[in-house]
């Protein structure tokens, strides 16, 4: 309420006066209006400064964008000095009154991104302070700004998941200074190899695992495998067994009866490792048609199910995998995994299907939506892992001839 009653009076003591504040547990959004209220009656570049590095801190979705129209609006060398003050307000330096953050709420992987790129705008590389040749170590305010860039991306580097993944792709292309772009290509191949691990098993599992070689599933990526899994066993049963019933299936005219047939397998199949569902309404009427549910994860796997037969086109397939599976299906916040599962009854073997401006035939066409689906997945960044299979079930009736 001091605070709040006397503006300006902490510009001199910000620092241990936001500590008093933020530990105190006074909440983000109220500092983020005492920083709106003094950058009204703050002078000196430096507070202005400090009090953007607290609303970003605090309201990174307004306060970055008021950041840049502030830089923006500021001479070359007088921006390049502000950027130095306000990066290393927000990420902490090392001198006692730059120690921040006091929230934290910036550190997202697109957050982090905006950030990165804006402070090499006005930190250039190419000005950086050298200190490889030794000598006295005394910090300055630009060491401080360029360790505080750099770290900026580093948060980026080590946040897991599909995101940050993404935001490192993207500066391949967005970095303002190229010859950091083939560091990008590493690190970005690093991310995604580890996020690519499979997920930590517990004792219990590894025990199941030596006696039935496979898992019950206790997250949504491992409910994922285990669809796949089971997806690829039907399909190699119907394209490769001795005792493949395609013919029975290719009689199957309808999706509501092929559908049947699927989910009837799959609970065939299930070893009480998941329960299978077929059209449960969603919110917003919508009905995914094979859903896989166990009750250790919260949401549901989706399986959406075409018969090309029915004279699906290329962009038709690439718009239903985007919007219905992706764009509906997958939108809840703890799903992320689904399964486009088409079933080719029997196709004419010329025909073929336009993707991304490419026409490819039936052998091709499941790798073609895959990789349309990793040219736009970056759009859906609460979408971790889709897989195209295709069950051919004349596939089975050709003989070999070599």
């Amino acid at each position: 309420n001091w605070v709040s009653a006397n503006p300006g009076r902490i510009n001199t003591n910000q620092h241990y006066c936001l500590q008093i504040l933020a530990k105190g547990g006074t909440p983000p959004d109220q500092l983020a209006e005492l920083a709106s209220r003094e950058l009204v009656s703050s002078n000196l570049l430096k507070n202005i400064a400090r009090w953007h590095a607290l609303s970003v801190d605090c309201d990174p979705d307004n306060g970055i964008p008021e950041v840049e129209q502030w830089l923006a609006s500021l001479l070359k060398e007088e921006g390049s000095h502000a950027a130095q003050i306000f990066i290393t307000a927000l990420m902490g330096g090392s001198r006692e009154g730059d120690r921040g953050p006091y929230v934290g709420y910036f550190r997202t992987a697109e957050h982090l991104k905006s950030l990165y790129v804006l402070m090499h705008r006005y930190i250039k590389t190419t000005e950086d302070v050298d200190r490889t040749n030794g000598g006295v170590y005394s910090p300055s305010l630009r060491d401080d700004a360029q360790d505080a860039r750099s770290r900026l991306f580093n948060l980026i580097t080590e946040i897991p998941g599909k995101t940050s993944y993404t935001v490192i792709k993207q500066l391949i292309d967005d970095h303002p200074e190229p010859n950091y772009r083939p560091r990008m290509i590493k690190l970005a191949y690093q991310r995604a190899e580890t996020d690519g691990d499979i997920e930590a098993w517990t004792a219990k599992q590894v025990y199941d695992f030596t006696q039935s070689q496979t898992i019950t599933p206790t997250t949504h990526r491992q409910l994922f495998d285990l669809a796949v899994q089971r997806l690829t066993d039907l399909k190699n049963w119907l394209e490769l067994g001795n005792d493949s019933p395609w013919e029975t299936w290719q009689r199957a005219t309808q999706e509501t009866e092929m559908r049947k047939l699927i989910a009837g397998w799959l609970n065939q199949k299930c070893q009480s490792q998941y329960v299978t569902a077929q059209e449960n309404e969603l919110a917003n009427n919508q009905r995914m048609d094979i859903l896989l549910q166990n009750t250790n994860v919260q949401s549901p796997v989706p399986i959406e199910l075409k018969l090309l037969d029915k004279n699906w086109s290329g962009p038709e397939l690439c718009e239903r995998l985007r919007n219905q599976l992706a764009g509906d299906y997958l939108r809840e916040e703890s799903a992320g995994c689904g399964v486009f599962l088409l079933v080719a009854q029997n196709i004419n073997p010329k025909k073929s299907w336009k993707i991304s401006g490419r026409n490819v035939p039936l052998n091709e066409l499941a790798d073609a939506l895959k990789k349309y689906w990793d040219s736009i997945s970056g759009q859906y960044s609460g979408v971790l892992a889709i897989d195209v299979i295709i069950i051919d079930l004349a596939q089975r009736e050709r003989v070999s001839d070599s």
